[in-house]
């Protein structure tokens, strides 16, 4: 029996053999496990309280135990915003050469249309894998994010409505920290880091990674004190390492010792396109996931990437529903000859306890 290529378990059979993009912020910060991937378009979360500091009670000998509380957690529910962006394919593309194809090849129209599926595919991916970068960045920058949702054309700043998700109590994100000197102007960048660090350590919680951007790598590897802990090896006040870019983008620079905690510090200058073009003339900018002044205190797996269901009508006409990270759907239009492959994922980027990175303006 030939195998329909457009059938939505046939395509994420084909999205399985797709090697993911790999991203530094959500990969390391934000993993996904088998029960991050829900099968309801809404996603229940519970938030433990911070990392349990009380003391276990001293008890007289033979009189038993003594009764202590749960840890508390609060529920909450969330509609993971629908990301999902398309690619049309059209009669008379599947007679042009494509991209790396020989001058006269005898590639015929059938296997030239699985090929350009499997790139679209791939193409919709690694966007929806920027997206997801972004919403890990703000997250660890802002403890939230706000997405513009179109309704037609993508960028269009008229035809949007604005989707919040923040990830703390009351009206601004509490989990931020204010050097009194600007790194940049002969400011205490270890004292700064140790103090960092403290905001998470005195919850319980975890600090192993400091995420800064370029600019700020530039100024602390310029700074006199950092130099000195890098050049004092023998008493293990750093390790030396050789930096170089990883598959994700990162950059790890050095390995510090602050007051007895030894800090991975990590470089990440990747860029995304913006979404609207500005300017004169009208261009798109890049932009920095992690803005040029800023550092980031957390540590790996502070978070997770959770998946809210796809329901969408099949060629058959009946509904389906897809618990996974991505679900493929194809439109056809017989009229004008063109089908329409879009990618759609319901991904809800967050914290497993709140306030787990501490963000910090530290140039001017």
């Amino acid at each position: 029996m030939a195998i329909n290529l457009y059938d939505t378990h046939s395509m994420l059979a084909l999205q399985e053999a797709v090697k993911p993009k790999a991203t530094f912020l959500r990969d390391r910060y934000f993993p996904t496990s088998d029960g991050d991937i829900f099968t309801s378009e809404d996603v229940i979360v519970d938030f433990k309280d911070e990392t349990d500091l009380t003391l276990a009670p001293a008890v007289i000998p033979a009189k038993g135990g003594i009764q202590v509380e749960r840890g508390g957690y609060k529920t909450h529910s969330f509609e993971p915003p629908l990301i999902a962006p398309e690619r049309v394919l059209t009669a008379s593309q599947l007679l042009k050469r494509q991209a790396g194809e020989q001058v006269f090849s005898s590639v015929s129209p059938k296997e030239r249309e699985a090929k350009i599926l499997t790139q679209d595919m791939a193409d919709l991916n690694t966007m929806i894998d920027n997206r997801e970068e972004y919403m890990a960045a703000q997250v660890l920058l802002n403890g939230g994010y706000t997405l513009k949702q179109y309704a037609d054309k993508y960028g269009d700043a008229s035809e949007y409505v604005e989707k919040q998700l923040k990830f703390y109590e009351g009206g601004s994100n509490p989990y931020t920290y204010t050097p009194s000197t600007k790194w940049d102007n002969s400011g205490d960048i270890i004292a700064d880091i140790a103090a960092m660090a403290q905001m998470l350590i005195k919850r319980g919680l975890p600090a192993t990674d400091l995420i800064v951007s370029g600019a700020v790598a530039d100024v602390m590897l310029s700074d006199a004190t950092v130099l000195k802990l890098l050049d004092n090896r023998r008493f293990v006040l750093a390790q030396e390492v050789n930096p170089q870019e990883n598959a994700d983008g990162s950059v790890l620079i050095a390995v510090l010792n602050v007051k007895g905690h030894l800090i991975n510090v990590f470089s990440y200058t990747r860029q995304y396109r913006s979404e609207a073009k500005s300017g004169s003339p009208l261009v798109y900018t890049m932009e920095d996931f992690i803005p040029t002044n800023y550092a980031i205190m957390t540590a790996p797996g502070m978070g997770r990437t959770a998946y809210g269901a796809i329901t969408q009508m099949e060629e058959s006409g009946d509904f389906a529903t897809y618990a996974a990270k991505r679900v493929p759907h194809v439109i056809t239009d017989a009229a004008s000859s063109t089908r329409t492959l879009i990618q759609q994922s319901r991904p809800l980027v967050m914290p497993k306890i709140l306030g787990s990175a501490i963000s910090a303006n530290v140039l001017t």
